[in-house]
């Protein structure tokens, strides 16, 4: 009588321990959240080129979409000089050949690119959202 009751008991500790386990495991869009707001404090405001910085990564977690936050300088701070349909693609191009957005892009997450002005930080220059129509 002994051995049942402690297999059973054995069991029942096993699923406490594998729920535990599970229920401790961060959901993707969690995942998301905590790891742009880490990247924005450990390497924000980064200089990408002479003209770009990247001020910020940004998550929400009602739209799944994922904003990168940039501040134009020099001769790229005027939106006479953006060619839109040209930044869509290079954009568009830039998510679907990023290996370290694959799990969010096999989740069908959304990419935001937002550019603001240097000379007037309010003013954005350039703005879009990359949807998974655009990156399969």
């Amino acid at each position: 009588m002994k051995q049942p009751f402690k297999t059973t008991l054995m069991a029942i500790a096993i699923a406490a321990l594998l729920t535990a386990l599970c229920c401790c495991q961060e959901s993707l869009p969690d995942r998301c959240a905590r790891e742009a707001k880490e990247y924005t404090s450990k390497k924000c405001p980064a200089p990408i080129d002479e003209y770009t910085v990247m001020d910020s990564l940004t998550f929400d977690k009602a739209t799944l979409t994922l904003s990168y936050y940039y501040t134009m300088r020099g001769n790229a701070d005027n939106k006479a000089n953006i060619v839109r349909d040209k930044a869509h693609k290079a954009l568009v191009d830039q998510v679907r050949n990023s290996t370290a957005l694959k799990a969010y892009k096999d989740e069908g997450y959304r990419f935001g690119y937002i550019y603001h002005s240097a000379k007037n930080p309010k003013e954005v220059l350039y703005s879009t959202v990359i949807t998974e129509k655009d990156y399969r």
